[in-house]
């Protein structure tokens, strides 16, 4: 009898905890890629380990679906960024650097609220070279020295937001507001002062793709709102496929904050899992004589589903009057002066599980 019992509760169990597992789940997820440097400005000069990724940021992420029924789902990601190098958090001071964010999705799209992906963050890769990757395309390279928030690392992603994704036959819309980091009056200034709000609008069909993201981005102060815009095109011919962008960066006042970037670039396949790129950009602030260029020649090998291989040769030069070469790009080899070029090569491995 007892074990007749004990066989009829284990039933039952197993029949109430199936659907409960069919409904809900929960994935463990990240990155895991490291990378060797060489980069060379004047007289200086850089040689390392890349442990913050070369064609990856390393990431550690749980992220999670429950089926609420009539199509609706509750959706979450937590995601933390770590130095694989040292094993240090990537961002200090935040325990989930890279995400945290929780939505509903259904036949509408999807609809979160968090600290979460900017449009600026997902849509350049896709008419990049490199993935988009900060410390290999030209693009994002100039975007670093251009102060955008339209590029695939941290300055994309935004706090305290609202965000909408919805995918339409091809058509992708992305929406987002940010109250940002204040968000109640003082006396001495306006809540509003910090917020930012951002919109993309991408269409693939075909061996075609193009889109468009515009950032308002609040200064934090009476200053005027910096505004951004990019916008993208990528066309495969089969042997090659060809990918470009325009940017323009519209800050408070005339100065070198207002500034213009043109990239382009090639990516052909090599066998049945590699690929070359080659791409350039130019970064061109208000004024003259202070203009950056940067050319890359890359290329990526699978070697599984989950793995690749990959090195890149980067040259990047100012111009004698410019001023930013403090962050002179996104590569983590950049040693770069006015005036000077660099020159970088990075070689490395990227694993996701």
């Amino acid at each position: 009898m007892n074990r007749t019992h004990i066989a009829c509760c284990l039933s039952l169990a197993a029949l109430v905890a199936t659907p409960a597992q069919a409904q809900s789940q929960v994935t463990v997820y990240g990155v895991a890629d490291i990378a060797l440097g060489y980069g060379k400005s004047d007289d200086k000069i850089f040689t390392g380990v890349i442990g913050a990724g070369g064609l990856a940021g390393p990431r550690f992420g749980l992220r999670g679906s429950e089926d609420l029924g009539d199509g609706l789902s509750l959706l979450f990601t937590i995601e933390q960024g770590y130095n694989i190098g040292n094993g240090q958090e990537l961002r200090p001071n935040r325990t989930f650097g890279r995400q945290s964010w929780v939505g509903l999705k259904g036949g509408f799209g999807t609809v979160s609220a968090g600290y979460q992906y900017a449009p600026g963050y997902l849509v350049p890769y896709k008419y990049q070279v490199m993935l988009g990757t900060p410390g290999l395309a030209p693009r994002s390279i100039a975007a670093f020295g251009g102060g955008y928030t339209i590029t695939p690392a941290s300055p994309a992603r935004w706090d305290n937001s609202l965000r909408y994704a919805g995918d339409f036959g091809g058509v992708g819309v992305q929406a987002i507001y940010a109250f940002h980091a204040q968000q109640s009056d003082d006396g001495t200034s306006d809540r509003k002062d910090d917020d930012r709000w951002g919109l993309s609008l991408t269409y693939d069909g075909g061996p075609i793709g193009v889109g468009v993201v515009y950032h308002n981005v609040g200064s934090g102060s009476d200053a005027d709102d910096t505004r951004e815009v990019l916008v993208g095109a990528a066309y495969d011919l089969g042997v090659a496929k060809l990918v470009g962008t325009w940017s323009k960066k519209d800050a408070d006042g005339s100065t070198a904050g207002d500034n213009t970037i043109v990239s382009a670039g090639v990516i052909v396949p090599v066998g049945a899992a590699g690929t070359v790129h080659v791409g350039a950009a130019k970064l061109n602030p208000r004024g003259d004589d202070n203009n950056s260029h940067n050319v890359t020649l890359g290329y990526i090998q699978t070697l599984s589903k989950r793995t690749s291989a990959y090195a890149a040769v980067n040259r990047l030069t100012f111009d004698d009057g410019a001023t930013y070469t403090g962050t002179p790009g996104a590569s983590p080899t950049s040693v770069a002066t006015a005036g000077e070029s660099t020159n970088s090569l990075i070689v490395g491995i990227s694993h996701k599980f």
